[in-house]
């Protein structure tokens, strides 16, 4: 991790300033609170003259000290006069306060090492600490870092019949751009985090697109707020960031049934160290595409909500073993660690109503994880819908996803293997009913920053005509 940061500006050195006289005597000091020489009148006769007060030290008679021998200032209460005629040091003038002392080289400022960020974004750190932005600049009371993922992928094979509207990483041989995303994140104060990034290569023609663009209010971890365009609280596969997954691509089942990024706002708040998490939130209607495995729109909403209504989100979750990272691999090849949600969302859209309901769980324990995640979505066309639909009845959809995995540290590698079921469908029986089953592996060059992946699909039809839409893929990945 390298860091920069800058001191606020006006504060003053640390080391301290060369000590100067002062310009003008100094003002006189109270009498010390404590004696300064024994009072026994053997001793020192001059305690037991008349008129002194009682506890009073006084100079032995002719040795008063001249006006110079007053304690230097700063002296604290109750401290020994020098002798008499002893040379005092002189009196430096008091110093304006140093300013905190600069953090150890490659660290960022305490107060800005945990800046929040809503689960699911490309700002978010991990949980436990362990997966903070690579880099980050410190100005006063700002503190910025980069948003960059870029991942470039090779194809060297794919089925005849491999399509990307049916969810498939590809059409043919060749190579592909998935992301190129760059933005920043930043927390002003320690407590407004926001975050602006965008997609360069999101079209057909590589047309950009905006990513996220969000700003926060996280004073108080049991109620933070979050508006803009930012992840939906609904799938832990969703809500994870596109960079931190095990294998190169969500699962199906996940990319087709969860609404993912939307504009929005949502509350969420953390209790005992993410031992109890608690997300609501309401969003502009969802859009769903007539093809199903193009899942729903991520609509920017640069012209506001014209189609749709507004759509409710809520989610619970515990890690009652400790905060997960953000990664769904067990990089740290930590102790064990388990997490669990449940989510649910209606979106009363202008063209169709949908409800949503996933449920998800997460272990790591020592370099392995063990991923568990069901969904289920209903959506209902309206009477009088507000765009144009292929869809005539309501159509209820299923998928259950399962992945493991393990990582070995010490050559920085790690295998996954992941098997689902999805049924679109749940009244027909058709070639989209059936499973899929992935195997790959991860080099992690530098931890999840940049990594080299490579992964093997086979699809099988439950219904009517096999395809041949087994794919392979390696992909470059560099996330900051």
């Amino acid at each position: 991790m390298a860091a920069l940061w800058c001191a606020p500006a006006g504060a003053q050195p640390v080391q301290p300033l060369p000590v100067k006289p002062p310009a003008a005597d100094p003002l006189p000091l109270l009498p010390p609170a404590a004696p300064a020489v024994p009072q026994d009148p053997a001793t020192n006769p001059a305690a037991a003259a008349p008129g002194a007060p009682a506890g009073a030290a006084t100079p032995p008679a002719a040795a008063a000290p001249p006006a110079a021998t007053s304690p230097p200032a700063g002296s604290p209460p109750g401290a020994a006069l020098p002798p008499p005629g002893a040379a005092l040091p002189p009196a430096a003038p008091a110093l304006p306060q140093a300013a905190p002392a600069l953090p150890p080289g490659g660290a960022a400022p305490p107060a800005a090492a945990a800046a929040p960020a809503p689960a699911g974004s490309d700002a978010a750190p991990g949980a436990d600490g362990s997966s903070g932005p690579p880099f980050q600049l410190s100005i006063g009371r700002l503190l910025l870092s980069p948003l960059v993922l870029v991942q470039a992928q090779a194809v060297p094979y794919a089925g005849d019949d491999t399509f990307l509207q049916a969810g498939d990483v590809a059409e043919g041989q060749g190579f592909r751009m998935r992301r190129a995303r760059v933005g920043f994140a930043g927390t002003l104060a320690g407590f407004v985090p926001f975050a602006v990034s965008g997609e360069l290569a999101a079209g057909a023609d590589a047309s950009a697109r905006l990513s996220e663009a969000w700003i926060g209010y996280a004073h108080f971890p049991f109620a933070q707020l979050y508006f803009g365009a930012h992840d939906v609280p609904f799938s832990r596969s969703a809500m994870t960031g596109a960079g931190e997954g095990a294998l190169i691509e969500r699962p199906l089942a996940v990319r087709a049934m969860a609404p993912f990024r939307q504009v929005g706002l949502h509350v969420e708040g953390h209790f005992r160290d993410r031992a109890f998490s608690y997300f609501a939130g309401m969003f502009n209607g969802f859009q769903r595409s007539d093809q199903f495995f193009a899942g729903y729109v991520e609509n920017a909403a640069s012209l506001g909500n014209r189609f749709d209504n507004v759509a409710y989100v809520a989610r619970l979750a515990t890690e009652p073993l400790g905060p997960l990272p953000r990664s769904l691999q067990d990089l740290a090849v930590s102790r064990p660690r388990l997490g669990a949600g449940a989510s649910y969302f209606f979106s009363d859209g202008g063209t169709r109503d949908i409800h949503g309901v996933g449920a998800d769980v997460l272990l790591h324990a020592a370099g392995a994880h063990a991923l568990v995640e069901l969904l289920w979505n209903q959506s209902r066309p309206e009477r009088a819908p507000t765009q144009a639909t292929g869809q005539l009845a309501p159509v209820t959809s299923l998928g259950l996803v399962g992945e493991v995995g393990y990582f070995v540290r010490r050559i920085k590698l790690g295998v996954s293997a992941r098997f689902e079921w999805l049924d679109p469908n749940l009244d027909l029986s058709d070639e989209a009913d059936g499973w899929a089953l992935t195997a790959g592996a991860s080099y992690h060059f530098i931890d999840n920053v940049l990594k080299a992946q490579a992964d093997f699909t086979h699809r099988q039809e439950a219904h009517g005509v096999a395809l041949e839409n087994d794919a392979v893929a390696l992909q470059l990945q560099l996330n900051l």
